[in-house]
């Protein structure tokens, strides 16, 4: 099944959700961790176009004994000192700049994804991390960030900035 098959899918359940819960029904990022992590698999959807409005390669955490090494399949935890990725619904949080420049903090919304800002989990971009795909290379892994190239985190930042509530699904079935 294609990653816009699989994203729309996902997107009109994660639809209705906002509306209960009084979250973004314009736009939602998703991260498909099932897919290989030298392909798209990160996603701006348009809610009211029922589309993808952007996709790129995202890296994901590679774990505590293994920092910053490619790999292809991501693992998860939401274990504080994990450093890997964690699935869930999460909400696109402030913005600020850091160490790898603009970032957006991210808020768990599901016990799967409970420890994000403890663990101090952002969406972020960085330079080792690539704005098209690289199959069958891996990406560079994080410490269990959705990372994506500076060039990709620049046009996310650029639509984040107009929009609040927005939430971001990490998927991997």
């Amino acid at each position: 099944m294609s990653l816009r098959s699989r994203v729309r899918e996902r997107a009109a359940r994660l639809l209705d959700y906002c509306r209960r819960e009084g979250y973004n029904t314009r736009i939602a990022l998703f991260v498909d961790l099932s897919r290989h992590s030298g392909r798209r698999r990160f996603v701006v959807w348009d809610f009211e176009r029922d589309d993808v409005v952007l996709s790129a390669p995202v890296s994901h955490g590679s774990g505590a004994e293994r920092p910053h090494v490619r790999s292809a399949y991501a693992r998860t935890s939401n274990d504080d000192g994990s450093h890997l990725s964690s699935v869930g619904k999460a909400l696109v949080a402030e913005r600020y700049e850091g160490r790898y420049g603009v970032a957006y903090r991210l808020d768990g919304l599901d016990a799967t994804n409970s420890n994000l800002r403890p663990r101090c989990v952002v969406l972020h971009g960085w330079e080792h991390t690539t704005s098209y795909p690289i199959y069958p290379l891996a990406t560079v892994g994080s410490f269990g960030c959705p990372v994506l190239s500076r060039r990709m985190m620049s046009r996310v930042d650029e639509i984040l900035q107009h929009e609040r509530g927005v939430v971001l699904e990490i998927f991997s079935e």
